[in-house]
């Protein structure tokens, strides 16, 4: 099935591994060049040898996205280029941080990560979506937005992010310009959180996939990339703006 997406361009943060790797590959497959930021330069430009063989013009990019300095870097880097036709914001986390009686500039810090980069990426890169372009964003959230299981902060900051996709939505609405979101279950990638625990303390998998996924298995991340595939494509109008998917396994 066409896509409509041969020849476009798509920005994603955090690529290196897990959902943010699976959804660089599906775009190249369909011949959409990526634009890629990460801190892990290696993995970057292992990637980028990978994605290069379905099509050139891959651009990669390395910093913490965290620090404002760098990001700002990362911003006049994307001025020089042509605006991204999409942008998948996949950045995100709990930082470590699980109570919530940490300090506030803590919680500032997990809010930094899961919703302010994103907003600060797209304040500057709407004013340069032209009309006619019909341009797409997709912010990776959490279905811990929405069951409040998890550590707080990063709970809280994924209800954030869930507010502000539907009021940026509503807002770009005449625009032409798309916003939706993606709310994951527990998904399983090397290197990744689940995989952490599996390796520390493996008697808890069974226990959670048993009383919480339906399913009874962890996601895949190609399962949760190919989403954001689709609400990238042309199948994806601007009616759906503001709408947020759950892909979950029949999250509980």
């Amino acid at each position: 099935m066409d896509l409509g997406l041969k020849g476009k361009t798509v920005l994603i943060t955090a690529p290196s591994q897990g959902i943010g790797r699976s959804i660089a590959k599906l775009f190249s497959k369909n011949k959409a060049k990526c634009i890629l930021v990460s801190r892990n330069s290696s993995k970057l430009k292992t990637l980028k040898a990978q994605l290069d063989k379905n099509i050139k013009g891959n651009l990669i990019y390395s910093c913490d996205l965290k620090n404002d300095n760098e990001l700002n870097g990362f911003l006049s880097f994307l001025n020089k280029h042509k605006c991204p036709d999409f942008v998948i914001h996949n950045i995100g986390g709990t930082l470590s941080q699980k109570s919530p009686m940490v300090e506030y500039n803590k919680w500032l810090d997990v809010i930094n990560f899961n919703v302010g980069i994103a907003i600060k990426i797209n304040n500057f890169l709407i004013p340069k979506m032209k009309k006619k372009n019909n341009h797409k964003i997709v912010h990776i959230s959490s279905i811990s937005g929405i069951s409040y299981r998890g550590s707080a902060p990063y709970v809280c900051s994924k209800t954030f992010l869930n507010s502000y996709i539907k009021t940026l939505g509503i807002y770009l609405g005449k625009k032409n310009i798309v916003v939706s979101g993606i709310m994951p279950g527990a998904v399983f990638s090397k290197g990744g959180h689940w995989d952490a625990i599996k390796k520390s303390k493996p008697e808890i998998i069974n226990d959670f996939l048993r009383h919480h996924h339906g399913i009874g298995r962890f996601g895949y991340p190609q399962e949760v990339a190919i989403w954001a595939l689709y609400l990238c494509s042309k199948y994806t109008t601007p009616f759906a703006t503001g709408a947020i998917i759950n892909i979950d396994g029949g999250t509980n």
